[in-house]
């Protein structure tokens, strides 16, 4: 008797512990970054949903993945929670440096930049990300102060 009860609390934690498989929607990214002459360094680009959950709790730039483009012109392919935000924000940095971080107080040369869209086109989209301002984390672009 003491080991059925204990197959049924077992059996009962695992039901209560799963969840549904997550929505996903397959998405091909590409596009340019576009890097001031003359500047050179590793790229970084931060996917993130524009908008996530909703009323009181409702927040921007929920984290979705990252990838390290070879070069500025990227083609990356992804799925896209669909049930985790609305919209998507892509943004990029240039390790001018090398250093693996985004600035320092001793140096503050790495540059970033976002760009934020509402529509999924249809599982493709093109972008462009120009990188405009020096040590800037992507909620100083998300969303612009009004």
């Amino acid at each position: 008797m003491r080991r059925q009860t204990g197959i049924l609390i077992l059996f009962l934690l695992l039901l209560g512990c799963a969840q549904d498989a997550p929505r996903l929607q397959s998405l091909e990214l590409s596009g340019r970054i576009l890097v001031p002459e003359g500047l050179d360094g590793r790229l970084e680009v931060r996917l993130y949903h524009a908008w996530a959950l909703e009323g009181e709790l409702r927040h921007p730039l929920e984290f979705i993945e990252a990838f390290q483009p070879p070069a500025a012109e990227f083609s990356h392919r992804f799925d896209y929670p669909l049930d985790g935000g609305e919209g998507l924000v892509a943004y990029a940095w240039l390790d001018v440096d090398g250093d693996g971080v985004l600035c320092t107080p001793t140096d503050r040369r790495d540059l970033a930049g976002l760009v934020a869209v509402e529509a999924l086109g249809g599982g493709r989209l093109q972008l462009d990300i120009p990188l405009t301002d020096a040590c800037r984390g992507p909620e100083w672009f998300f969303p612009r102060a009004r």
